[in-house]
């Protein structure tokens, strides 16, 4: 198995995850960013952290300006709710509501279902093995390498 063929099956997962990821937005009248934001917040809720509009921006490589725009999105759509921190009520707590995590599930529980399956194919070596280059990969950014910068078709 050779660097090229590992780089076209990334190439190809990504394509298919983000077809998957394209039905949610359209079914939701949202965006990619507004996907990824819910899957962000999720993950922190899972992780028992508490969710902000802070933290999400950070997350998302936003400013505070746009993730206010990305929370707008998704609360009118009935995607998330905002709350008062009981600590500080200064501070706005981020949730997804039931209705996302419902609509989240149908759309790709049976995706993640087959991904747990041949998860559980394999072998726990094997297992830490893809992990460790998945978290690799994930922990990559666009200026930890050194190609130039892609252009919006049109751009000057």
């Amino acid at each position: 198995m050779s660097p090229d063929q590992i780089i076209t099956a990334v190439r190809r997962a990504v394509l298919h995850l983000a077809g998957e990821g394209a039905r949610f937005t359209r079914a939701h009248g949202i965006n990619l960013t507004d996907v990824r934001a819910l899957v962000v917040l999720l993950d922190l809720h899972r992780e028992g952290k508490v969710a902000t509009p802070g933290r999400l921006g950070a997350a998302l490589g936003l400013a505070s300006a746009s993730t206010t725009q990305v929370i707008d999105r998704l609360q009118q759509r009935g995607l998330v709710r905002r709350s008062p921190d009981p600590q500080d009520r200064r501070r706005v707590r981020l949730e997804v509501t039931d209705a996302a995590i419902a609509s989240g599930e149908a759309t790709f529980q049976p995706l993640l279902r087959h991904i747990a399956d041949l998860a559980a194919a394999r072998t726990p070596t094997e297992r830490a093995t893809i992990y460790a280059f998945l978290e690799e990969l994930t922990d990559l950014r666009g200026d930890t390498w050194s190609g130039p910068a892609m252009r919006r078709p049109g751009a000057g």
